[in-house]
């Protein structure tokens, strides 16, 4: 996970990490777009460093709160 937005504490995620996501989770892209993993069409671009362009706002807050800690813990 990368921290775009620092002030909207926005984090990107990998395309691996991406891929361990449950469908339904809803995401946020950097041009503010909100959708669902699972239902809705997410680009899959790869940019920043290898970082897709969505991710969750707050994570530490998040129900998945637990999965992004690994995900972190694993850098």
């Amino acid at each position: 996970m990368y921290e775009w937005e620092e002030e909207d504490s926005l984090w990107l995620f990998t395309k691996e990490e991406f891929d361990q996501l449950p469908d339904g989770i809803e995401l946020t892209s950097i041009s503010g777009d909100k959708c669902v993993k699972g239902k809705d069409y997410i680009d899959m671009d790869i940019r920043f460093v290898g970082y897709m362009a969505y991710g969750v706002k707050n994570p530490w807050e998040h129900s998945l709160k637990d999965l992004f800690l690994i995900f972190e813990l694993k850098k």
